[in-house]
């Protein structure tokens, strides 16, 4: 019995303890670090290249798309979110960069032209 008592008391005191533990999120407006940045530039160059395959393959799958009904679709995986992550995201954000509004109004931009 006494043994339920203390079992009781150490769970209830570990719910309390865990219910006030303040939680700290971080922003979004967080910059990145310096280490980040240098990493993002050889991710950049590859992006370019990458950009012009995945464009070379909505070339190619264009007509089945065509067909398919999904033109939009293809045209936005293929070539605008590649578009977008090369040239439109910010330096060392690699995390949530299209939550950023000027990567979309960007990328509105680039649809509409």
């Amino acid at each position: 019995m006494m043994a339920l008592h203390w079992r009781r008391t150490i769970i209830i005191s570990l719910f309390l303890a865990f219910s006030t533990i303040e939680c700290v999120a971080s922003t979004r407006n967080d910059t990145p670090s310096s280490a980040a940045i240098m990493v993002d530039v050889p991710v950049r160059i590859l992006g370019v290249g990458l950009t012009m395959v995945s464009s070379a393959i909505f070339i190619v799958a264009s007509p089945f798309a065509l067909i398919s009904g999904s033109l939009d679709d293809t045209w936005n995986a293929l070539v605008i979110e590649p578009l977008e992550f090369t040239f439109a995201r910010p330096m060392g954000k690699f995390d949530d960069w299209k939550t950023n509004p000027n990567a979309e109004k960007v990328a509105l931009e680039l649809e509409n032209r």
